[in-house]
């Protein structure tokens, strides 16, 4: 599988026939949860508390889209249009998830490095 990002305005380096200057990702995740309660001794009549959405991370190489990234994490206000495409290997790899963001603005950016490459994680 391989993941792209085309985040509005900040160009990557991904050459792939249909995410052409897309960003590259490593991973991806992101996730939906709620407390769901029920009464002692009954099987009926559960009560779901509210969906609580997690922020979408991604993890990726450091590249020429990352001082940029970095600008965005620290300055950003205006919220920006963020796609990300699920990808099946090989040429051409057909896109099978696609995820639109809307308004999305980076909350956390870090970098870690411990072999040749640093590593950034963004939310």
């Amino acid at each position: 599988m391989a993941i792209y990002v085309n985040y509005d305005g900040i160009p990557g380096e991904a050459t792939q026939q249909d995410h052409t200057k897309w960003i590259d990702v490593l991973s991806m995740s992101w996730g939906v949860g709620r407390g769901i309660a029920t009464v002692s001794g009954s099987t009926n009549n559960r009560e779901a508390s509210e969906p609580s959405v997690s922020e979408v991370s991604i993890v990726k190489m450091f590249d020429s889209s990352s001082p940029k990234l970095f600008t965005e994490a620290c300055t950003g206000n205006t919220g920006k249009t963020v796609k990300i495409d699920l990808t099946t290997t090989g040429s051409p790899g057909v896109t099978y998830c696609t995820y639109t963001l809307t308004n999305a603005l980076i909350s956390s950016y870090s970098v870690s490095s411990g072999g040749d490459r640093p590593t950034e994680s963004i939310s």
